[in-house]
């Protein structure tokens, strides 16, 4: 039970799903969550990654910016991260972090 309890825990944990569409990589992508940050690196072309974060501390914003190969800033926004006071109102939480066949960014929220 208990192990089945940490599987379920892991896999309802907010994450954030990258995937990259296009055929460029691209050196890095950080992400600034209102008490954390977290880095892809490499994001390479055609793929797709997952990284599960712990319940944020606090609502704001959660910010990102897309390095290129070269180390040049390519892109940069944010989107609203807000939760209750209840930290399971996170649990399956998933921001979108994607990068089509043309190079445009698209960054959303699962959250209502």
């Amino acid at each position: 039970m208990i192990i089945v309890s940490g599987i379920a825990y892991h896999f309802l944990s907010p994450q954030i799903l990258v995937r990259n569409h296009s055929d460029r990589s691209f050196y890095q992508i950080i992400f600034n969550l209102p008490t954390s940050q977290l880095t892809f690196e490499p994001v390479k072309a055609n793929s797709r990654q997952t990284i599960y974060f712990s319940p944020q501390e606090k609502t704001g914003l959660v910010t990102y910016q897309l390095i290129s190969i070269n180390g040049a800033q390519v892109a940069q926004g944010h989107i609203e991260y807000q939760f209750d006071d209840n930290n399971f109102s996170q649990f399956g939480t998933k921001l979108s972090f994607i990068i089509d066949e043309q190079y445009r960014i698209s960054f959303s929220s699962n959250q209502q």
